[in-house]
């Protein structure tokens, strides 16, 4: 089920904190992990920053998704959600087929650039296969819901049925008003999910996997809420993240500049924007704080956030940049 859900219409309810841990087999490096926070009766904003290995990575050697150096059919399996990432332009998209040498995408390449393609994670990899991450179970109205945004502002609604011997029931991943085991429903590891609590007490989650180490490039959509993954394990500073400078991104004041919504880990969010300079005024371009003065250039994006495109913005590709003295 497909479910429209505004940020501003759960704000006041959002005191959750979770902590989750993805569980995936340590075949390159780096590794890593980070710990996120969900408070009980409540929905948690969060970002899982770690994925799975590289499954393939080389050279693209055409101006379409093809590498004559490696061979697809041994280094992937079929039927196996995957997706690449340009690493010269941070951009990524799903791979819904191969050969040998070519990936069937939607992924703009060019001759030479760089690429890495790394299975999906999804809902069982995440939180385990038998709800390991200890989420509450139950039935749609009760269980804890994973909240996976989609592209057309909808979200899908996943939660963990619980099992009933007795009646032949099996405990497994269902989805809100859907049919069906849901375990391999993917996670976009470009987005933001939320999890709504419905227990009073706090869950936390250890996330561990496999490190990106390279600038990330969203889609962001106009006149509406964007929910985003940082996918960096550790914190950058709005100023290092350079997200301002893409053609797309629109600065201006409070009232009418594109807004960071960051979680501040007690269910409130901080608003920022970046300025616009007026030297004639004596105003430079800097990230502020909505109705809190001074320059917050220094504030570090948190693991999960929203960016809410103002109505007159135009959506479009966003990079977060990786600075050049971040060790991963």
């Amino acid at each position: 089920m497909k479910t429209k859900l505004s940020l501003l219409g759960i704000i006041a309810s959002l005191s959750a904190v979770v902590t989750v841990s993805a569980q995936n087999t340590a075949v390159t490096k780096p590794v890593g992990y980070h710990t996120e926070t969900v408070l009980g009766d409540a929905f948690t904003l969060l970002g899982i920053n770690v994925g799975n290995s590289v499954a393939a990575a080389g050279d693209f050697d055409a101006d379409s998704a093809q590498d004559d150096d490696v061979d697809f059919t041994t280094l992937l399996t079929a039927d196996t959600p995957y997706t690449v990432q340009n690493l010269a332009t941070g951009a990524s998209a799903s791979v819904t087929g191969f050969d040998a040498n070519t990936l069937t995408t939607t992924l703009a390449v060019s001759d030479g650039d760089t690429y890495e393609i790394r299975q999906d994670a999804t809902v069982a990899s995440i939180f385990g296969a038998n709800n390991e991450a200890g989420l509450g179970e139950g039935s749609g109205t009760d269980a804890d819901i994973i909240w996976i945004p989609q592209a057309d502002g909808s979200f899908r609604q996943i939660y963990r049925a619980e099992g009933n011997p007795g009646f032949g029931i099996v405990a497994e991943w269902k989805e809100v008003a859907e049919a069906g085991n849901k375990a391999d429903v993917v996670i976009p590891f470009t987005a933001g999910i939320f999890i709504q609590r419905r227990a009073a007490a706090p869950l936390d989650i250890v996330f561990v996997g496999h490190v990106r180490t390279s600038a990330t490039t969203v889609n962001l959509f106009a006149d509406q809420f964007n929910f985003v993954n940082r996918v960096l394990p550790v914190g950058i500073s709005l100023a290092d993240s350079n997200i301002e400078e893409a053609p797309t991104w629109k600065a201006g004041s409070a009232t009418d500049a594109d807004i960071l919504w960051l979680p501040d880990g007690a269910g409130n969010y901080n608003q920022y924007y970046y300025t616009e300079a007026n030297p004639g005024f004596g105003i430079v371009a800097r990230w502020e704080e909505v109705a809190v003065a001074g320059d917050k250039s220094s504030i570090e994006l948190t693991a999960g956030y929203a960016v809410q495109k103002r109505g007159d913005s135009v959506g479009g590709p966003v990079t977060v940049a990786i600075p050049g003295d971040l060790d991963l």
